[in-house]
Parts: structure tokens; C-alpha cells; sequence
């Protein structure tokens, strides 16, 4: 599909709708305070916690219609379960159905129908209010199919996978705006949805990194973060070939780096999460060999 992944964007965009849904959730500063003070110069990466307990990055399948928002936050989803199943909690790893989080998201904002498109807010608020349907509750047919996010986003998720779904609700989210507050999440293991209309190169340069350009209304999340050269890793739901280029510090192959500022203008636009599997955001360490390249 190439280039074509620009046009499959599918965020809102910030307006009365989404507003109202960011106005339920408080800023990350207010949730938890104690999670600030980090000065470590240390990569963060956050990322390796999926090979430590699913042995390799998840083969995750290109998004095929304008439903970024859920996979924005279905794989944000899926990276938090592996953080606390590799930071001691004793459960299985369930790969997230982002169709459900898809249909639910328009659901709770009253946009089903024929449009493709979703805001950040609402996904979080339909984890929170609906819950999170697994692939393995679909059943045999339970991969990613673009078919049924557009059928379910045209007419809401069937009742029986709601029925399911509601004993796994999204615990904490808060509102992050800026790289303080970025910093904060992401020290203690706690991913963070983007979205934004920032648009991006498709090729990598020879730190990984991806320059800004263009426009693309869009959803991705974010899975690391580097301060030799201060930057955050973007995960794209492109499939695992895309963008391009070298990589770095052990990075999956559907992720690139993006500096600071470019981050920074990505989370004033307003509608970025960091999600928590507990009600309240609690401080912890994170094993060292998230720190660091372990096959440098």
C-alpha cells in the first residue's frame, strides 16, 4: 500500500466532542504528582518489555481503514499488559481487539456510521466505560479485519462481545501535554497514546529517526523515549515494514524516533493518554535492561 498509509489517518481531530471527553479524564501532573523528578539520562524502552514476555515484537497486521485510533490504543494496550506481567504480575498476555475499542470509541461519542474516524478521548473513555475485548474472545476469527471494524463501526460491537468485555476495564488515564509529564509516565512503565495532524517521513535516518512533514490526522502511541538525542519512539500501525531505514537501540521495526520539539507540538494539540491497568498511577522501577540496547 506505500504512501497510502497517509490517507488511512482517522483522528477527529480536537473539537466540542472531543473536549468533552478530555474534560473528563485530569492532567497527568494532578493524577500523580510523585511520578516527577526523573533525572535519569537513560533510555527509556519500554518496547523490550514485549520480547521478554512474548519472546519478539507482535507481528501486528497493517490497519486497512481509517480506524488508527483503536490501534493507537489497542497496542498501547497490549505493551501496558506485557510492562506488568514483566514487572511481576502473575496473568496471561491477550492481544487486544482493536475493532472493539473502534466500534465502542464511536459509540460512547454517537458517531457510528459510514465515516471512518474516532477521537483519542473517546477510546480511552470506551476502555474505561465499556471495557477491552481480547482476539481470543472472537473467537477462531478473531485477527485484525478491516471488514468488521467497518461493520462494527457502522452499527456498534455486537452485545455478546460487550457482555465479555466488561470484566476488563481500562483502570487509570490522564491527559499528557507536555514532555515533563511524558517523562513522568514512561519512567514508571506506563504507556501514551498520540494523536495529532502532525505527518511524518516514511524513511528512518541512520539514528532511526523519522523527520516531520506533511499533515495526517492520526493516532499512533508511544513506547520509548532517548535523551542523548531527546526523543520519543512513535509505534505506526502500518505493518512491519514501514517507514524504512536503519534502527536503533534494538527498536521494532513499525516504530521510529521522533526529536522532542516535534513530540512537544504533538502533545499541545490535546488529546494524549497515559493509560494504567490500576485505577491510580503508582511509582516503580523498571528492569535495567530497558535502559540500554542489551545486543549492543
Amino acid at each position: 500500500m506505500g504512501s497510502d498509509f497517509t490517507q488511512l489517518g482517522g483522528w477527529f481531530g480536537v473539537d466540542e466532542t472531543q473536549r468533552g471527553f478530555a474534560a473528563q479524564f485530569p492532567p497527568l501532573s494532578m493524577a500523580a504528582p510523585h511520578l516527577y523528578g526523573s533525572t535519569s539520562t537513560e533510555p527509556i524502552l519500554l518496547y523490550k518489555a514485549w520480547a521478554d514476555v512474548l519472546g519478539d515484537y507482535p507481528p501486528y497486521k497493517a490497519q486497512e481503514i481509517g480506524d488508527c485510533v483503536s490501534h493507537g490504543a489497542g497496542h498501547a494496550v497490549d505493551l501496558l499488559q506485557c510492562v506488568e506481567i514483566a514487572l511481576g504480575e502473575q496473568s496471561a498476555y491477550r492481544e487486544t481487539s482493536t475493532e472493539f475499542i473502534y466500534a465502542t470509541s464511536r459509540e460512547v461519542a454517537g458517531i457510528l456510521g459510514r465515516q471512518d474516524g474516532s477521537y483519542g478521548a473517546a477510546a480511552v473513555k470506551a476502555m474505561q466505560q465499556v471495557g477491552i475485548c481480547s482476539r481470543e474472545m472472537l473467537g477462531a476469527d478473531g485477527a485484525y479485519s478491516g471488514s468488521r471494524a467497518k461493520a462494527w463501526g457502522l452499527r456498534g460491537a455486537p452485545r455478546e462481545y460487550k457482555d465479555a468485555a466488561a470484566a476488563f476495564k481500562l483502570g487509570g488515564a490522564a491527559k499528557v501535554s507536555t514532555w515533563a509529564d511524558l517523562v513522568a509516565a514512561m519512567t514508571n512503565g506506563y504507556t501514551v497514546t498520540i494523536a495529532s495532524n502532525q505527518g511524518f517521513e516514511l524513511q528512518r535516518d541512520n539514528q532511526g529517526f523519522c523527520r516531520p512533514r506533511g499533515s495526517w490526522a492520526h493516532q499512533m502511541f508511544l513506547a520509548g523515549l532517548r535523551f542523548d538525542r531527546e526523543g520519543a519512539l512513535i509505534c505506526q500501525s502500518w505493518g512491519p515494514t514501514n517507514p524504512s531505514g536503519p534502527l536503533h537501540e534494538g527498536q521494532p521495526s513499525f516504530s521510529f524516533w521522533v526529536d522532542r520539539p516535534v513530540i512537544e507540538r504533538i502533545l499541545r494539540q490535546g488529546d494524549s493518554w497515559a493509560l494504567s491497568k490500576a485505577p491510580e498511577f503508582v511509582s516503580r522501577p523498571l528492569p535495567a535492561h530497558w535502559s540500554y540496547d542489551a545486543a549492543a
